[in-house]
């Protein structure tokens, strides 16, 4: 009976012994699982912070990518607005500019217009009583033969030419003052254009040459020997000049300033006129043969009379009239905006 009770005793024991050891290996495992859990548990708290980090970073660019595609939006916005205003800016001005160039064009046509008045006036006029001379409308100018007034190289008037001047005097004096600035137009109907810059009084030659002049030169004393010892003797020398152009130049001048003073002589009246800057209307020049005519380039004689003239020459104003002085303001103040 006691070996049993000593048996069943151990037998007790031992089974105690396997379910300590069994439940610390299961807390072991547990342990374990539970290390293992709170190391993933932390790499996926990690990886979730990261892939948190991530969503923020991506929905900041995101945001900042809307802005600037708002900006930039805004940005073209302005620019199409600015690009609009400017077309349509610069289509006034063009517009303007049009305007100022179409009202010049006609400014010019119109003071042509009214200096081809003028020289068709001075012709009927003279022609009516008995000067004839020609006009030409395309340069301005109303030309006067030489033998009107002056013999072949001279620049003197004779009574005869002195007579005409006074009737080309008296012409320009009735008709000038409708054409410049600050007269008595009350005459002159219709016909008021203060056109006019300058009347200048040209004189020309023709290309033929004068004869030489020939200047004799002192002679110098005798120097030196001859094969028989008396002194050699002074030779005559001469120089021979050509001073054609010169005293062509001189002509020219002389016949324009003779005639510029005959007719301010006879009409008193013309040296009151003035152009739009209170300048005297009246001048004179002389081109002596560097200007001849376009039909008469030759060397016959015809065409040599043609070149000996006196030309008055109507020289526009080059100023502008009122309205394109407004347009010049309008066009300049919308360029300083």
């Amino acid at each position: 009976m006691a070996l049993m009770e000593t048996a069943e005793e151990s037998g007790g024991e031992g089974y105690f012994a396997s379910v300590s050891d069994m439940m610390v290996g299961i807390l072991f495992i547990f342990l374990l699982l539970l290390t293992v859990f709170a190391l993933n548990f932390k790499q996926a708290e990690r990886e979730q912070k990261v892939e948190f980090a991530k969503y923020v970073e991506a929905q900041k660019r995101a945001s900042e990518a809307e802005i600037r595609a708002r900006e930039s939006e805004i940005i073209a916005q302005r620019e199409a607005e600015l690009s609009a205003a400017s077309k349509a800016e610069n289509a006034r001005l063009k517009a303007l500019l049009f305007d100022a160039v179409a009202q010049l064009e006609k400014d010019i046509k119109d003071r042509e217009a009214a200096r081809g008045q003028l020289l068709l006036s001075l012709q009927r006029s003279l022609s009516d009583k008995g000067l004839t001379v020609t006009i030409d409308q395309a340069s301005g100018i109303l030309r006067l033969p030489e033998d009107l007034l002056f013999k072949t190289g001279d620049a003197a008037l004779g009574k005869e030419s002195v007579a005409r001047l006074h009737t080309l005097a008296k012409v320009l004096a009735g008709i000038l003052p409708c054409y410049v600035h600050g007269t008595d137009t009350s005459e002159c109907g219709k016909v008021v254009a203060p056109i006019l810059e300058t009347v200048l009084v040209e004189g020309h030659t023709d290309r033929q040459a004068y004869r030489n002049t020939v200047v004799p030169v002192a002679p110098q004393a005798p120097s030196g020997n001859s094969l028989f010892g008396n002194p050699t003797p002074p030779q005559p020398k001469v120089i021979i000049v050509n001073d054609s152009e010169s005293r062509n130049d001189r002509l020219s001048t002389d016949r324009a300033l003779n005639v510029f003073k005959e007719i301010r002589l006879a009409q008193p009246s013309l040296d009151t006129l003035r152009n739009s800057d209170q300048q005297p209307l009246l001048g004179f020049s002389g081109y002596g043969p560097r200007r001849p005519l376009p039909d008469a380039l030759g060397s016959s004689q015809a065409e040599f009379q043609k070149n000996r003239r006196i030309d008055l020459r109507f020289v526009l104003s080059s100023r502008t009239s009122d309205e394109l002085m407004r347009l010049r303001e309008q066009i300049l103040k919308s360029i300083e905006r």
